[in-house]
């Protein structure tokens, strides 16, 4: 379980003089962002390998396989017959 201090209790409390309080002193604002590191989601071209896999072995591919794991592994199932 998560600790919960005096601020966290106060924060979730309906009591619109501690939102006030809290305002004032930056707990209202977030400041999460989307930074460098972040995943963007698949593309058309993953979208159209994952079709090509799904017809070539006949079962759908993993998720976590990304552009480069899904084109080899239909390679290598086209190169074996």
């Amino acid at each position: 379980m998560k600790h919960q201090d005096y601020y966290t209790r106060a924060l979730k409390a309906a009591d619109p003089r501690y939102a006030r309080i809290f305002e004032r002193m930056g707990y209202s604002t977030t400041a999460l962002q989307a930074g460098e590191g972040t995943v963007t989601p698949p593309g058309p071209d993953i979208a159209a390998l994952r079709a090509e896999y799904e017809k070539v072995f006949g079962k759908k591919p993993f998720n976590g396989w990304n552009a480069q794991a899904l084109s080899e592994k239909i390679a290598e199932k086209r190169a074996a017959g």
